[in-house]
């Protein structure tokens, strides 16, 4: 989510108070037809390897039901659906297929605010198309400038990209006129099922800015910061253009085995799980396993100051810049934000499926936005308003343990089930928005969200649609590009997508809507999923005679 301060704020506290009044990615069949073993327990994350990852196999999809407890049809009892779903806090086991993978040898250097590093990636063809050339994200040199990246005072510059290589054979890069796109043109082919390892160094420029991506006061947030292959889909490379309102970013699961090099006094945290830290001198070395995730990201100063606890098997941290605190009770907001992390946890997990790896850092930085999410990691903004108590909420730091559960209901939906979220940005926004709920109620906060039923909005009405329509804020299920303005695409993908799946789960009953979810998350557990494949769960699990929900689909989606 970018949780935006002004806007989303703004219309969130309008929606609050008043009712209202009057291109898209595909994956291959292959893909969509693998299945998840669904159990009762976490699968143990392997340590990292030195061997060469393994030659693609091809696994035939098999049509035998499974025969754990998750999806016995006895688990139905009491809910009214129409298939078997996942029982709570089912298990979200990390599959055994062939991903991608990342080897990456990373050096920040704060003298001259750059990281650097060497790549090495292996990837393979899953589509039915042969690959002549690879179209690569680089998103950092986008902040070269104010114009290309949407934020004001960029100072970035373009990222250089050396000594990309196959084997021994050297290639060459052509930037895009969109600079965050460039293409490398192969050799010879890459027909489907082949596999390839191509390295490449690169050196990116961390810009000064209060933001997702740069550096302020000495606080590092190092996000999208390298060259990563982009998605192909059925219509070719995926590179939509970059926009700084909300997640933009897409890409494929990978494992990642980092060493990231960092001078001795700076702390970090990061995606996945550090395995070993070796000091030398004024340098330190981490060692850091991220298998199975979208991306990987660091935060780093000399100043964090942390807390610590856990859920179940995940180990949580919350830290924060002890030399620039935002307010006088950051303390006490750290320790607010590490409970509303457990409890998140623990709603989600239930509702959902359990989180299912090990770490989940909480980094409370200055950024502009409320909250940025990432897989393991999530920045949360340090700003004044969110980390102070305030007279007029129900709980201490009511504010910031929201965007602190928007943010990690992120970790399912865009995490765990990936989307293109420029072209169907609803299915991440939407449903972290809708994670807010789900907390809320299991915190006891839920008395917030009623004007979300029928009874204050009815989405389904002729009187509401058109007012919403004429606004331009539905249907929900577009693409960014195509609202006539982003407050029309921020209030649809954040609140009426919001409203929408609280009114589906009114339509079908709290219980069943929180099963048919995780029958969709299991279906579609790392893989980058679709409208249609949440709309095939949800028919399926709910049935076609559902007139509530019939109409409410019809009012707000374009089907």
């Amino acid at each position: 989510m970018r949780h935006f301060k002004s806007t989303v704020a703004a219309l969130l506290a309008f929606s609050m108070i008043f009712s209202l009044t009057a291109c898209r990615e595909k994956v291959s069949d292959k893909e969509f037809e693998k299945k998840l073993t669904r159990s009762v327990t976490t699968e143990t994350i392997p340590e990292p390897t030195e061997t060469e990852p393994p030659e693609p196999t091809e696994t035939e999809p098999t049509d035998t039901e499974p025969t754990d407890s998750s999806s016995d049809p006895s688990n139905m009892q009491g809910l009214n659906l129409k298939a078997p779903v996942p029982e709570k806090n089912c298990a979200i086991e990390i599959p055994q297929d062939e991903r991608y993978h990342y080897d990456m040898v990373l050096t920040l250097d704060p003298e001259t605010n750059t990281v650097s590093g060497h790549v090495v990636a292996y990837f393979f063809n899953n589509s039915n198309e042969a690959w002549s050339d690879l179209c690569f994200r680089d998103y950092p040199s986008l902040f070269k400038d104010s114009q290309t990246s949407g934020v004001q005072g960029s100072d970035g510059a373009l990222t250089e990209v050396t000594n990309i290589t196959v084997g021994n054979t050297a290639l060459t890069m052509k930037r895009d006129s969109d600079v965050s796109v460039f293409w490398v043109s192969l050799p010879q082919p890459l027909h489907p099922n082949d596999t390839m390892t191509l390295s490449y160094d690169f050196t990116t420029k961390i810009p000064s800015l209060k933001d997702r991506f740069g550096v302020h006061n000495g606080v590092y947030n190092v996000t999208n910061f390298y060259p990563i292959l982009a998605v192909y889909t059925e219509d070719g490379w995926s590179h939509e253009k970059f926009y700084n309102m909300g997640e933009c970013f897409f890409s494929e699961i990978a494992d990642y085995n980092v060493m990231l090099t960092v001078p001795s006094e700076y702390k970090i945290l990061s995606t996945g799980t550090e395995t070993k830290a070796d000091n030398q001198g004024d340098k330190t070395t981490y060692t850091i396993s991220a298998p199975c995730v979208r991306d990987f990201v660091f935060c780093a100063s000399t100043s964090f100051k942390f807390f610590e606890d856990d859920y179940k098997d995940t180990h949580i941290r919350v830290v924060y810049d002890e030399a620039h605190p935002a307010s006088t009770e950051m303390d006490e907001c750290a320790e607010a934000s590490l409970k509303a992390a457990q409890d998140s946890l623990a709603a989600f997990g239930e509702a959902f499926g359990e989180y299912p790896y090990p770490e989940l850092d909480i980094i409370l930085a200055p950024i502009e936005a409320g909250g940025m999410e990432y897989p393991n990691l999530i920045i949360c903004t340090a700003e004044s308003y969110y980390c102070m108590k305030n007279s007029y909420e129900r709980i201490p730091f009511e504010q910031m343990s929201i965007v602190v559960a928007h943010e990690i209901g992120h970790q399912w939906f865009m995490g765990i089930v990936g989307s293109n979220s420029g072209l169907e940005p609803w299915l991440d926004e939407s449903f972290a928005s809708y994670t807010e709920i789900v907390y809320a109620e299991y915190i006891g906060l839920s008395d917030q969200y009623d004007h979300y039923s029928k009874k204050y909005m009815d989405l389904s009405s002729s009187a509401i649609h058109d007012s919403l329509k004429s606004m331009d804020q539905i249907p929900v299920n577009r693409s960014y590009y195509s609202f006539s303005n982003e407050n029309s695409y921020v209030y649809a993908a954040y609140e009426i997508g919001k409203q929408a799946l609280y009114q589906m789960e009114e339509a079908v009953g709290r219980e069943e809507f929180h099963a048919i979810i995780r029958e969709y998350v299991h279906r579609n557990a790392f893989t980058n999923s679709t409208e249609d494949r949440f709309f095939e769960v949800l028919f399926e699990c709910a049935g076609q005679d559902n007139q509530a929900l019939n109409a409410l689909v019809e009012s707000v989606f374009e089907r």
